[in-house]
């Protein structure tokens, strides 16, 4: 469960669920105000909850970087993959607990009032996607920082070759105009006193 590929695996499908979330409607209510009499409200993740769709990003970030640095780097990205996901979890729950207030923070925010409006919410089902796509980013938070001590990064995958050291002859040395015996230890290389 701690191999690169099912961190890869679970990651993707957190940051996927997060950001389709986000782009879904996550409340659906009515606001009475004195301005806006009775109106029907739609909310989506993005307005409920902007935290959701940052988080959703920042993990994929993470993620990827899980993935490609060494060690120490890895463990850093397995942390902050964690935490955006509990950021996104965050945003999630203060949507879930609280959806009137949801409605009548966007119902504020479109009339440019801050009052006391009447609103009544009612969740969609795409909140509780967010939660569980934040869940399994903190998932590949733990699982990155718990096997990625064992993975081997791709530097050594894609650095140059290391250049061979060729031995050369004393005869090549000599035929390029160079001493053999000037670094040889076993030649007199002081030359006349």
């Amino acid at each position: 469960m701690t191999s690169k590929r099912s961190v890869f695996l679970v990651g993707l499908v957190a940051a996927l669920l997060l950001l389709l979330a986000g782009s879904r409607t996550w409340v659906t209510g009515s606001v009475a105000d004195a301005v806006l009499q009775r109106a029907d409200v739609q909310v989506g993740g993005s307005s409920a909850a902007p935290v959701v769709t940052a988080g959703a990003l920042v993990g994929a970030a993470a993620v990827i970087a899980l993935l490609t640095v060494g060690r120490l780097p890895r463990s850093v990205a397995a942390v902050l993959a964690a935490l955006a996901g509990v950021l996104a979890l965050y945003g999630a729950l203060h949507v879930i607990t609280d959806p009137d207030g949801t409605i009548r923070d966007h119902a504020a925010g479109s009339t440019g009032r801050t009052g006391d409006a009447v609103a009544h919410g009612a969740l969609t089902f795409w909140p509780w996607v967010g939660v569980l796509g934040a869940v399994l980013l903190i998932l590949t938070g733990v699982l990155g920082f718990v096997g990625g001590r064992r993975w081997s990064g791709l530097s050594s995958r894609y650095d140059a070759p290391a250049a061979r050291k060729r031995t050369v002859s004393a005869w090549d040395r000599l035929s390029q105009g160079e001493d053999p015996t000037a670094d040889d230890p076993r030649g007199d290389a002081r030359g006349p006193a």
